[in-house]
């Protein structure tokens, strides 16, 4: 369905309804013949019924006395034959041997017309005996017709014969059937032309409903691709339409919009590519003169600094662009404040090497006292870690132990809980006992009614005689079960009963039981509270000591880590005594504007000719 195009399939809806319609108007064209038939048929039996009354009239007379039973019957059989029903309808009767007992044409009086047939074979003067002797039924046939060729025997008819047992007659009487086919056949052809004239124009409307939404669908498809190659000129068609074919058409057009607006972001891209490049290009220049003029700065620096790592501390920068006046400023101050310091560095080195000696004495003696403390603290720690573990053992014994009883009492807990539980549903147990006895109760008393009421069904049972046999057996059958069901329900009492006392017993108890269990709950809860009180001490026991040991350790960390610093601070001050006097030799080397020298002159000419 999916592959298939709407037309096609509106198409195919329409004649799906089409065929709907059709069935429905098959059906009731039956429906209607089968009522025209019934109408017939009923009026043929109601016609018979009527006849009957008429010789059970006469016999009920002739039974009286009224006149003899050969009298009734010739009195009967005369008014039955001057009887007439529209259209064409008569009566007449046959005797169980198919003979004609009365008939308003005398000639077939007395004539026999057993095994004989209609033109197409068929005994149906047996067969309206045969089913008239059942309790009546109706017979079709064909014969001739009166007023017409009486040679035609293609006329058909209908028939209904029903037996009057008092006198062993089948009374008949028949109507012909040619004008109803006739009429059934006429509104078969009108239904059938007014069906097809639906059938035509719904056909024209489906058409032009179809061809009303394909055709534009086609043109917005055609606009659809347009739009797909990049037509942005084509006029969207059918914008105007309210309906989904509109909606597609708005779509289309605002897709359209879309590459329209894609276009000209596409023109803008490329100009603002064009803007860029330019700018590109200027931006590379300012970088190129940028680059040659911190080539010249690098340089000078650079020879300004290789004077510096000789240790010529009078260099100075000259001229290097006003760009980067500050920079030489800057570079040409931090010489100058260098110079000053390594002048007082001068100074103070031999201040140093006076106050190097004290210090090593100092630390060496320092080293020596921090030793001996270090091993003190380290002694008092061992032992404070030793009396730690211990108490830590003892808080985790009391913590388990807390736990466990915490464990047991929250277990005696769920099993008060538990127990309660089964108390309320024995208690439920037990109302439902109760319940379940007042319904048995009910249904004993319905079984007592039931069995009064098949006592009486019996008692009319006899009363009715002969006819009311069976009657009496399911009567008797009843009451029998009304029986067992009362006895049913007496057992199940009292088994209700006796489960009603065990299960009260069963109550009482689980109620002994949980009031042992809530005398448990309670001592334990008691035996927990001190096992949590001891743990509690434990634990801030454990935790007073853990603040001792980590105070002692952290004071013999800083012990150890005071001796290994001052066995560091001697050697260090050894090492500061060497330097001190490495350092006094390399200030020395430095040449300031104080400094007289043929070095000192050399350097200037270096930095004039770097100049």
């Amino acid at each position: 369905m999916k592959n298939m195009k709407i037309s096609l399939q509106l198409f195919l809806l329409v004649g799906a309804m089409m065929a709907v319609f059709a069935a429905i108007t098959f059906f009731q064209v039956q429906s209607s013949t089968t009522a025209l038939y019934r109408e017939r048929y009923e009026m043929l039996r109601t016609q018979v019924e009527t006849a009957s009354s008429i010789l059970k009239d006469y016999n009920d007379r002739a039974i009286a006395g009224e006149f003899s039973q050969d009298e009734a019957q010739k009195r009967a059989y005369a008014q039955l034959v001057k009887m007439r029903f529209e259209p064409d309808g008569y009566f007449f009767a046959y005797d169980y041997d198919v003979n004609m007992m009365f008939h308003p044409n005398q000639k077939l009086v007395g004539t026999s017309g057993k095994g004989k047939g209609d033109s197409a074979g068929f005994l149906y003067r047996d067969e309206l005996v045969k089913l008239g002797r059942a309790g009546g039924g109706y017979v079709e046939f064909i014969g001739p017709k009166p007023g017409k060729d009486p040679n035609d025997y293609s006329y058909p008819k209908a028939a209904y014969g029903k037996a009057f047992e008092p006198w062993k007659i089948v009374l008949v009487t028949g109507l012909y059937i040619d004008d109803l086919r006739a009429e059934i056949r006429n509104n078969i052809i009108k239904t059938a032309g007014g069906s097809l004239a639906v059938f035509l124009a719904a056909l024209a409307g489906a058409y032009i409903v179809i061809r009303g939404i394909t055709k534009p669908l086609n043109a917005i498809h055609d606009a659809l691709g347009a739009v797909a190659d990049e037509n942005t000129t084509l006029k969207i068609p059918h914008t105007e339409m309210g309906n989904e074919v509109g909606m597609m058409a708005k779509a289309t057009e605002a897709l359209q919009e879309k590459i329209r607006e894609r276009h000209a972001m596409a023109v803008r891209e490329k100009e603002q590519e064009a803007q860029l490049t330019a700018e590109r290009k200027n931006r590379s220049d300012l970088e190129h003169q940028e680059a040659l003029a911190q080539a010249h700065v690098v340089a000078t620096i650079g020879a300004a600094l290789e004077n510096l790592a000789q240790g010529d501390l009078t260099v100075r920068c000259n001229d290097i662009g006003p760009k980067y006046e500050d920079l030489r400023h800057n570079f040409n101050d931090a010489l100058s404040r260098l110079e000053q310091a390594m002048g007082r560095i001068n100074l103070k080195g031999n201040d140093i090497g006076v106050s190097k000696e004290e210090i090593r004495r100092a630390s060496s003696e320092l080293a020596q006292r921090t030793e001996r403390q270090a091993a003190n603290l380290e002694e008092t720690s061992a032992a404070l870690d030793e009396l730690t573990v211990a108490v830590r053992q003892t808080a985790d014994g009391a913590k388990e132990a807390a736990q466990r009883v915490k464990t047991i009492s929250t277990e005696a807990q769920q099993s008060d809980t538990i127990v309660a539980q089964a108390i309320g549903a024995m208690s439920g147990i037990e109302q439902s006992s109760s319940e379940i006895t007042k319904i048995i109760g009910v249904i004993d008393e319905i079984a007592f009614q039931t069995n009064l009421l098949a006592l009486n069904a019996g008692v009319e049972a006899a009363r009715a005689g002969e006819s009311g046999k069976g009657f009496a057996v399911v009567a008797q059958e009843v009451r029998e079960l009304a029986q067992r069901s009362a006895a049913a329900a007496k057992e199940i009492k009292a088994q209700i009963s006796r489960s009603s006392g065990q299960v009260e017993q069963g109550v009482q108890l689980v109620a002994q039981a949980g009031d042992a269990l809530k005398r448990i709950s309670s001592q334990i809860e008691s035996a927990d509270q001190v096992v949590s009180r001891i743990a509690h001490s434990a634990q801030e026991q454990d935790t007073t000591l853990r603040s001792i040991s980590a105070s002692l350790n952290q004071l013999d960390q800083a012990t150890q880590q005071n001796a290994a610093m001052a066995e560091e601070t001697t050697a260090s001050a050894e090492v500061l005594a060497n330097d001190t006097g490495d350092l006094l030799d390399l200030i020395r080397s430095f040449r300031t504007s104080d400094t007289r020298g043929a070095d000192l002159a050399a350097m200037g000419q270096k930095m004039r000719r770097a100049g």
